[in-house]
């Protein structure tokens, strides 16, 4: 690395950050990167098309992410594409890495979310048919159990009813039940509901609140 104190980087927003050295990158697995600057103050590394290109190199892309080959063919980098539109360099042996840990079961039940969680023996119909695009061949094993769906399909026993008061005087129990956030504010913009119940009268309280904050000062 040699020093580089007199010129600096442009970004697209127009800031500058001051170029510190300047050296070449040899790593295995890598191109070899010849004139790196290192700029002070940037977190991420940053590669430069151009300078590929100018080492007779080749960088494709799509919108799944991107491939940099070599004079003869041979694939020497990957990509993949990001949220933020950004593309995230990955060496050879972390993309053959990370296509081994795919795993079959781990696609089924992410397409059984992304689906709703749609029936399983349903998906396997609408794959046969074809009536959802870019629906991959999935293996799919009717007795796999979806654990939410197991739950959300679980029903609450009712309590036994009492067939006398626990309680003999008024506030010597009280049921209270705290309910939101709701999805619509009302007028006076309270989104949450506190309600208290007397076990022996069954006076019933009920307060609308502005935050659940607020519980301890109408309690």
């Amino acid at each position: 690395m040699r020093p580089y104190n007199s010129s600096y980087v442009t970004f697209s927003d127009g800031a500058k950050i001051r170029i510190l050295g300047i050296g070449n990158l040899i790593k295995s697995g890598l191109p070899k990167l010849d004139n790196v600057l290192l700029v002070k103050g940037l977190t991420d590394n940053l590669i430069s098309i151009s300078q590929l290109c100018d080492q007779g190199m080749e960088v494709n892309f799509n919108k799944f992410g991107c491939m940099l080959t070599d004079e003869k063919g041979e694939v020497m980098m990957r990509g993949a594409r990001y949220k933020d539109n950004c593309y995230l360099w990955i060496t050879e042996e972390e993309a053959h890495l990370s296509t081994c840990l795919v795993s079959k079961e781990e696609e089924v039940k992410l397409w059984h979310q992304k689906l709703g969680h749609f029936n399983l023996k349903r998906i396997k119909k609408v794959m046969s048919v074809e009536e959802i695009r870019r629906l991959p061949k999935l293996k799919i094993a009717e007795d796999n159990i979806c654990g939410e769906c197991q739950i959300g399909k679980q029903t609450r026993m009712s309590h036994l009813r009492l067939e006398h008061k626990v309680t003999s005087k008024v506030l010597e129990l009280l049921h209270m039940d705290l309910m939101g956030p709701m999805q619509v504010e009302s007028i006076g913009g309270k989104r949450y509901s506190f309600v208290v119940v007397d076990d022996f009268s069954r006076f019933t309280w009920v307060n609308f609140i502005r935050e659940k904050s607020y519980t301890f000062y109408i309690s």
